[in-house]
């Protein structure tokens, strides 16, 4: 399956003359292919970084993502929320910008569930699910060629996951979703260690713990999640907490 990913999106880089990667705003270092990237510079193409659900994230913490990102990679950053609308025209002035022949074909990576079919919908001024596809001749099977305006394409595959992550990163991302996930406590203790114990704590109400099996036990007895005999169900709660996040209820 990675390989059939992979040679989807090797697809769209050749193909592609502008590539937009999207990253997520909350995690964009976790949502970042650096091996893509490396690809699409030593192949010449111009690549711009697509930060999306910017609205999930506090301004100053952006502004501090924005300067640290311009300073390591040197590339164009873009913020938008594909969700609300916001910095989309950003983008179709990128676009209008790079047209400097007859066609223009712009190529879209990212990590599943970073939002890029939103914001192609966005993009296009299409609603969800409207958005019109027809496939090219000699792109491989699962690639989509939409059409912007006259002579502008966008070019989109399934996301891809590299090969060497854990699922609790993956979950993180939104990459996976809880259905997905093995082991539902160790990726509920990654999510405490990313949010933190007091912001969690101040979302649920609880007072006076120290580690993260504690954390679970008090959500549970909190959210009357038992197993026979009344005693707190530290799996249930994890599962709960995860489902907040997923949605995000905490942000």
């Amino acid at each position: 399956m990675f390989k059939g990913f992979l040679k989807h999106v090797n697809n769209i880089i050749t193909e592609s003359d502008i590539i937009f990667e999207i990253l997520d705003a909350r995690y964009p270092e976790e949502t970042r292919n650096y091996n893509l990237e490396r690809k699409i510079r030593k192949l010449g193409k111009k690549l711009i970084l697509i930060i999306n659900k910017a609205d999930l994230v506090e301004k100053e913490v952006l502004e501090k993502q924005k300067e640290e990102l311009i300073k390591k990679t040197k590339l164009r950053i873009i913020f938008v929320s594909a969700k609300k609308k916001e910095g989309i025209n950003l983008i179709r002035k990128e676009i209008g910008m790079a047209k400097k022949q007859q066609t223009l074909t712009v190529g879209i990576i990212g990590y599943p569930n970073t939002g890029k079919s939103t914001l192609i919908n966005s993009i296009t001024g299409t609603g969800k699910g409207k958005v019109a596809t027809s496939k090219k001749a000699g792109l491989t099977r699962g690639l989509q060629r939409i059409k912007i305006s006259e002579g502008i394409y966008l070019l989109d595959s399934p996301g891809i996951i590299p090969q060497k992550k854990e699922e609790s990163d993956l979950f993180l991302v939104n990459s996976k979703n809880i259905n997905q996930i093995k082991d539902i406590e160790a990726t509920a203790f990654r999510i405490i260690k990313e949010l933190g114990i007091e912001k969690i704590t101040n979302y649920f109400k609880i007072k006076n713990v120290t580690d993260e099996e504690e954390l679970l036990i008090e959500i549970a007895k909190k959210q009357n999640l038992l197993k026979k005999g009344g005693k707190p169900d530290s799996q249930k709660a994890a599962r709960y907490l995860l489902e907040k996040y997923h949605r995000t209820e905490i942000k």
